[in-house]
């Protein structure tokens, strides 16, 4: 049998003039999301004696489902459908965006008039798992730029934050492709901590998550005495302290002598202790050193001038992978 031939028939039948019912679909609109299943309830209260045809169509032109004595069912809706013949009700599984659309139900009872009802399906896509590929280079600060790309599907809005908070243009930060891609160039050890990127729809949400860690440092070191006025045979403590991601290591000079450690610790301080101390903290990722040094004197014997001395001395050397 040529099914075309067939539909075409029915419907040259349905459009002859017959009178149809309002409203026979329960609901003019609806919604649902792709994946899922959807029903479209008529009114139609089942009879003894079944429907003579019954076509629902899709768009006004694509066949969803023609039932006479047999079934024709489209093409792309084989094994989507469940077709109640007794009322005409009709349910869509497996929904994707392309079932978006108008879909209409004609139906020819026995011995009465056309009913027609009409309704609009829009299906909701949720926004796909958002991608974003965080950088595996070692971030220097002030040497190191990155972008940070964010890829998802049928989304509305995109956001970058950080820490809780959204981004703006500045400081560092500017969006590109359509707020796609965040520049940071160069890095900032305040760039440190969880970056996020938020997709959105009117109904769904979804983010990915990069953590940057940004090395820094070593700053300017600082020399503490303990106690701050020392005499002959006192003990005498230099703690040297420098912020650093990674922690620096510390290296003493005294007087062609090398001491490592951040603390130096005199046991009973005697003249051969006196004298010009250097603190050098030193960063193994940053390939930075940073240098301090102190006077330590006897505070029993009047010094003229100022009692300490203090220099700082950046040295950049070449970076050493890690």
């Amino acid at each position: 049998m040529n099914y075309t031939i067939l539909r075409s028939t029915i419907l040259v039948f349905l459009s002859s003039g017959l009178c149809y019912g309002a409203g026979v679909l329960t609901v003019d609109l609806l919604s649902e999301v792709a994946g899922q299943s959807v029903t479209f309830t008529t009114s139609v209260k089942p009879t003894a004696e079944p429907f003579m045809a019954l076509t629902w169509s899709f768009n006004g032109t694509t066949n969803v489902i023609t039932s006479t004595s047999v079934d024709v069912v489209g093409p792309d809706y084989e094994n989507r459908i469940i077709l109640d013949k007794s009322t005409g009700s009709l349910v869509l599984r497996n929904l994707t965006e392309k079932d978006s659309g108008e879909y209409d139900l004609i139906i020819i009872p026995h011995g009465a008039g056309q009913i027609q009802g009409t309704a609009k399906l829009d299906v909701l896509t949720k926004v796909s798992k958002p991608t974003m590929a965080c950088p595996t280079e070692n971030l220097i600060e002030g040497k190191t730029s990155l972008n940070l790309t964010c890829d998802a599907d049928s989304f509305k809005s995109r956001v970058w934050m950080k820490d809780g908070k959204p981004l703006v243009s500045g400081d560092g930060f500017s969006f590109h492709n359509g707020n796609r891609v965040l520049s940071i160039s160069p890095v900032n050890r305040r760039d440190t901590g969880e970056f996020l990127c938020n997709v959105s729809n009117d109904f769904s949400f979804d983010t990915a998550k990069c953590n940057l860690e940004v090395y820094y440092g070593p700053d300017r070191p600082i020399i503490v005495q303990t106690p701050i006025g020392a005499e002959l045979e006192e003990s005498v403590v230099l703690s040297c302290f420098a912020d650093s991601l990674p922690k620096a290591t510390f290296l003493w000079t005294f007087k062609h002598m090398m001491m490592h450690g951040y603390v130096h610790y005199i046991h009973e301080m005697e003249e051969m202790d006196l004298g010009r101390y250097t603190c050098t903290a030193h960063n193994r990722i940053t390939g930075l050193k940073a240098s301090v040094f102190h006077n330590l004197h006897d505070s029993s014997t009047p010094i003229s001038g100022s009692m300490s001395m203090f220099c700082t001395v950046l040295t950049m050397v070449a970076l050493i992978s890690v």
